[in-house]
């Protein structure tokens, strides 16, 4: 469970990142294959978002099961 909320962060810093590459390696705003790499990094911000709701959602889920999870 902490390591699903530690995740959260290091996620959202990977969208920060990615669009500072985005600025920084593409020749027009609108492009978002990178120069130096050739990676789609509209792909890698979408993927990265939609990481962050599924740790969203498995942290909901597993708080709400916690009592069931852990027997004492």
């Amino acid at each position: 469970m902490i390591v699903l909320i530690v995740l959260i962060p290091i996620f959202y810093f990977g969208i920060i990142n990615t669009q500072v590459s985005l600025k920084y390696e593409t020749s027009n705003p609108g492009d978002c294959i990178s120069n130096i790499t050739n990676r789609n990094l509209c792909q890698d911000i979408k993927q990265n978002k939609i990481l962050i709701v599924t740790d969203l959602v498995l942290v909901t889920v597993l708080l709400m099961f916690r009592s069931k999870i852990i027997r004492d």
